[in-house]
């Protein structure tokens, strides 16, 4: 697991029954030097994770983890 896929999963377990977009998780889940140097730096992390089964998507295009999901 990456560094971001562990940002991304750390701040979605926050609220886990939220769904966030891809832009607020860019924004919050990691510092904001990151985000300002590369907006879209969370879309391949978020693509592996959901390919993974741990992040969910609803058909609004947010995220959420999904209920059930085993993070290690």
């Amino acid at each position: 697991m990456t560094q971001y896929e562990k940002l991304i999963l750390d701040f979605l377990s926050q609220n886990p029954d939220v769904f966030f977009s891809r832009k607020e998780i860019s924004r919050h889940a990691a510092d904001r030097t990151l985000y300002e140097t590369d907006p879209h730096w969370a879309v391949t992390p978020l693509a592996s994770l959901v390919a993974r089964g741990l992040v969910e998507v609803n058909d609004q295009g947010c995220y959420r983890l999904k209920k059930g999901a085993v993070i290690y």
